[in-house]
């Protein structure tokens, strides 16, 4: 009987939702910077993207290394075009101003984009503060980028407002300066991905001992009869072989595999993926459990 459980910490439907808000503030800001004529707006969209790409609770579509390449691809792609036409726009005589949609749409994506962080930080920070950490870095490069959107479109807006050409060129800067940030962020998704492929990855056996001993604490089983970990990159993996009553039925030796698999991930954060298979004990003597066999005086054979 073979079971195979998988979890990816914080749940795929978690992920699924992060990746999509990200993806939804992106939207709103391509299409602002897009009607609201701001450059730089349309640099932060491709800077949002990218983090909805790289999270790492993407979901399955977004975990497959082909297609992470792929939007990588179209964001590298999109920040170069963004930021040849921020040149041009810094060469031409009278450059454009953002308009109040652009600036409307920078608000309403801040709030969502901030308002996901915290969520996803405070849940964090509860499972593994060292991820949390490295999270809330990673975002402050994002905070910067809409730092310096903001006052890129509140100078070029000023200067539109008291004919102050100078100030109006600020946008095509911002956007300049943003879709750098986005070229970047990109290389370093595609460089990621190649280095988390299966031919790049160094798998190393961990010490199967506490995972062992954790497992023997399940009522019902006989006997740890195989655990291999193999750890990769930050995540363990964990095949496992378990004995127990072989007068127990299907749904009963399911439930020992549950609740195994339930104790390895809540116990050890960084295992991702626990394949359980139950065996029934044959080779010499107890059927019963400890509990059955101290009641009755007699010594139990193999710990549980």
């Amino acid at each position: 009987m073979l079971m195979a459980v998988r979890q990816q910490r914080g749940g795929k439907a978690s992920g699924w939702t992060d990746a999509c808000i990200l993806g939804a503030a992106a939207l709103i800001k391509g299409i602002g910077g897009w009607m609201g004529g701001s450059p730089a707006l349309l640099a932060d969209a491709l800077n949002s993207a990218s983090d909805a790409v790289r999270s790492p609770r993407g979901g399955k579509g977004l975990s497959v290394p082909v297609v992470r390449i792929l939007f990588a691809a179209l964001i590298l792609v999109g920040a170069i075009e963004v930021s040849i036409s921020g040149f041009d726009d810094l060469a031409a005589s009278v450059p454009q101003s953002p308009g109040a949609r652009a600036f409307a749409a920078f608000f309403v994506a801040v709030i969502i984009g901030q308002g996901l962080f915290v969520h996803r930080y405070r849940r964090l920070a509860a499972q593994d503060r060292p991820a949390a950490r490295r999270f809330a870095a990673e975002h402050r490069f994002s905070l910067y980028a809409s730092m310096v959107v903001a006052a890129g479109m509140a100078l070029s807006i000023t200067g539109s407002l008291y004919d102050r050409p100078q100030l109006m060129y600020a946008d095509s800067a911002a956007s300049i300066a943003v879709a750098f940030v986005a070229i970047v962020k990109a290389l370093r998704l595609m460089l990621r991905v190649l280095e988390q492929s299966p031919a790049a990855v160094k798998k190393v056996e961990e010490n199967p001992k506490p995972f062992v001993e954790t497992v023997q604490r399940v009522r019902g089983v006989i006997e740890v009869r195989e655990l291999t970990a193999v750890r990769s990159l930050e995540t363990v993996r964990i095949e496992l072989v378990l004995s127990v009553n072989p007068r127990m039925t299907v749904k009963e030796a399911e439930e020992i595999a549950q609740r195994s698999r339930d104790l390895l991930m809540h116990r050890f954060v960084q295992v991702i993926e626990v394949d359980v298979r139950v065996e029934p004990y044959h080779t010499g003597y107890p059927y019963k459990s400890n509990e059955e066999l101290l009641s009755s005086g007699e010594e139990p054979t193999i710990v549980q």
